[in-house]
């Protein structure tokens, strides 16, 4: 079946780590968890033999990639840059064009800055570009939440972490499917984990609106039914 060039392919796919360095992370109030979702998404593609490309911004001053993902990374060369625009590096360029492939999933910080004119040079360039949005992080929530509507607006696919991995693997049933499923499970119990202690720290008498129940409900399904296998 041929399918809708929106999608990712995981034949096709690069996954991009754009300055997930500590001094950076620790200005972001939600810096902890959009490390352990590139985290999750470093893990998959290396599981899917999908290439990785990593870069830091002035690692002299800022230093180099956080911890919690030097270990994935330690295989892969990081190139350092100046530019904002990973484009702009020619070291990037030339990593990626390396690869042959024509999608870039583009992750990190900060996403107004960074990841945001990344993302417009790469479409400039001829990739299609898609930036899962709890995968790319701002200092301001309204930094982000804006550079998201224009990457939107400009032509970037915008997605999730989850969206990005179930494209990645089209099929359940296959050995590919059940290697990365254990990921999955993981980090569905590890949400369903913080979820208890937000309710067991939460006042008594304060409890989310109804509206943002119902979002929450909608937005996460059971990872244990979805991904049953057959």
């Amino acid at each position: 079946m041929e399918r809708s060039e929106k999608l990712l392919s995981r034949e096709q796919s690069v996954l991009a780590i754009v300055d997930l360095q500590d001094t950076l992370l620790k200005a972001i109030k939600v810096g902890t968890q959009i490390a352990e979702n590139i985290a999750l998404l470093v893990r998959v593609a290396h599981n899917l033999q999908i290439p990785i490309l990593a870069t830091t911004q002035n690692a002299s001053k800022l230093g180099g990639i956080a911890p919690v993902l030097a270990m994935e990374l330690e295989q892969l060369p990081v190139v350092d840059k100046l530019c904002f625009s990973c484009v702009g590096s020619e070291d990037f360029m030339r990593e990626l064009q390396k690869t042959g492939r024509t999608q870039v999933l583009i992750t990190g910080i900060e996403a107004h800055i960074c990841i945001m004119q990344t993302a417009l040079d790469l479409l400039k360039a001829g990739y299609t570009v898609h930036v899962p949005y709890d995968a790319v992080a701002s200092r301001q929530k309204r930094d982000w939440k804006y550079a998201l509507l224009r990457m939107a607006h400009s032509g970037v696919i915008v997605t999730s972490v989850e969206s990005a991995i179930y494209e990645w693997l089209y099929e359940a049933g296959t050995e590919q499917f059940r290697s990365v499923l254990p990921l999955l499970k993981a980090r569905e119990e590890q949400r369903l984990k913080a979820e208890e202690e937000e309710e067991e720290d939460e006042p008594e008498g304060k409890s989310a609106s109804g509206e943002e129940n119902h979002h929450e409900q909608e937005a996460q399904t059971s990872t244990s039914e979805r991904d049953s296998e057959e």
